[in-house]
């Protein structure tokens, strides 16, 4: 119970520190090796992380096997960027994938994807938790980037 509940409070304050971050800290994330979108970017700022430009990769390389087309967990969100708005519907998601202890106010699968990293939980069966982390696993560079999409309100 307490380590629940510890895990939830690091989670909120890295959600709340990225919310504050400057925007350079989100630019590319650090993904290290040759990723696209280079040094340019596309219009605007140019900062902003996107599902598109920036998540999409990593779900992709991280989540594809089960979140592409097999629908493991009601959602593809490694191809469908619709579904990071789907509600979680797995009871035994992380707590910080809901909105209240008694897990009946479920967040959106995208948000809930930075407490399932975090915790260990996805990808499924890669003992994310432990140090140093597989390379199956999502890197901290890669967590960043998401924490980063989510507190911008996940954008395409």
């Amino acid at each position: 119970m307490m380590r629940g509940f510890s895990l939830t409070a690091i989670a909120l304050a890295a959600v709340a520190a990225m919310a504050c971050a400057p925007e350079a800290t989100t630019s590319d994330g650090g993904r290290g090796g040759g990723g696209s979108g280079g040094s340019g970017g596309g219009g605007g700022g140019g900062a902003a992380v996107t599902y598109t430009k920036d998540v999409q990769p990593i779900f992709m390389a991280k989540c594809g096997p089960c979140h592409t087309t097999y629908d493991l967990g009601a959602h593809n969100i490694a191809t469908t960027y619709e579904d990071a708005f789907k509600p979680v519907q797995s009871l035994d998601a992380p707590a910080g994938c809901f909105m209240d202890v008694d897990k009946t106010m479920p967040k959106k699968i995208g948000e809930c994807t930075v407490p399932a990293i975090m915790e260990g939980w996805m990808p499924m069966s890669m003992s994310c938790f432990t140090t140093p982390r597989p390379a199956a696993c999502v890197s901290l560079a890669e967590q960043d980037i998401i924490t980063a999409w989510v507190a911008a309100g996940m954008p395409k």
